[in-house]
């Protein structure tokens, strides 16, 4: 419901979304062999993994579909004890948690992502410090959010945060991210952490793309349309499952260090992926 922006006591609007979901995506097994939503999936997924939190789900959802290849470059700049926090890019919404997640826990079993509320009721809050969203993708529990991330610093953790806090839109075949939110520059300096600036090397399919730009020339809000758009994140990460992807990290900035230098840092990690700044 998060995702969705419902009350909490919608549930007959939830079940009509939800027909008109799985009817959507009945239509488009007819026509293109694969659910535009994967609703359907994305329960049966869940239901496959009996409920497994963590790393048991990390590892699980990666050796579905004859495994998931994650190569992770830079490892070595993420420390293997202490306070480490990671700020990157986000460029495809539900595979970048297990894109880092796969690359790290191995390194980093204590790591924690900062993700919005839904994804923490699917994924378990064993590695998710939970963050609401408002209709305007503004963050709305940040104190306690904050709190929760500079506690996990503070006893030796590691924390990831997406930067901007939502999946790019994409112009002229080029990901195009919305300036980075200055959470990761104020904990960091609250924290007296440094920095480490983290990419991953995917994108969405033509599909995301062409329902978030259909929404935007119907509602003219381009969070509306990120909204709308966002009810593929799974299908888009069932259609990631079973490739190979590459995840870099790069030497730390300075606590403190200012959001735009660290998108800069980040996006420069695979500079064909993004629009040049």
């Amino acid at each position: 419901m998060d995702r969705l922006r419902l009350p909490e006591d919608a549930r007959f609007r939830l079940n009509l979304l939800r027909g008109v979901i799985h009817t959507a995506d009945s239509i488009s097994r007819v026509i293109a062999r694969k659910p535009f939503f994967g609703l359907r999936e994305a329960e049966a997924l869940r239901t496959d993994m009996d409920f497994a939190m963590g790393a048991e789900l990390v590892h699980g959802i990666l050796d579905l579909k004859g495994g998931t290849k994650i190569t992770a470059y830079g490892a070595e700049h993420v420390p293997k004890t202490g306070p480490a926090l990671i700020a990157s890019t986000h460029p495809t919404g539900a595979f970048d948690y297990f894109a880092h997640t796969g690359a790290l826990l191995n390194r980093r079993p204590d790591l924690k992502v900062v993700a919005n509320e839904d994804m923490a009721q699917f994924l378990g809050h064993e590695t998710i410090i939970p963050v609401r969203i408002t209709k305007q993708t503004h963050l709305s529990s940040k104190n306690y959010t904050t709190s929760r991330m500079h506690q996990h610093l503070e006893d030796g953790g590691a924390l990831l945060i997406f930067g901007s806090g939502r999946v790019p839109d994409r112009k002229d075949g080029k990901l195009v991210e919305r300036n980075w939110r200055s959470g990761a520059t104020r904990v960091s300096q609250d924290c007296n952490v440094e920095i480490i600036p983290a990419a991953v090397n995917a994108q969405n399919s033509s599909y995301y793309y062409g329902l978030r730009n259909l929404a935007m020339r119907l509602s003219g809000n381009p969070d509306t349309a990120l909204m709308v758009a966002s009810l593929r994140y799974v299908a888009e990460m069932l259609d990631q499952l079973g490739g190979s992807y590459d995840v870099h990290y790069t030497a730390p900035l300075p606590a403190g260090t200012a959001p735009e230098h660290i998108q800069k840092a980040a996006e420069g990690l695979i500079p064909d992926l993004y629009e040049a700044r």
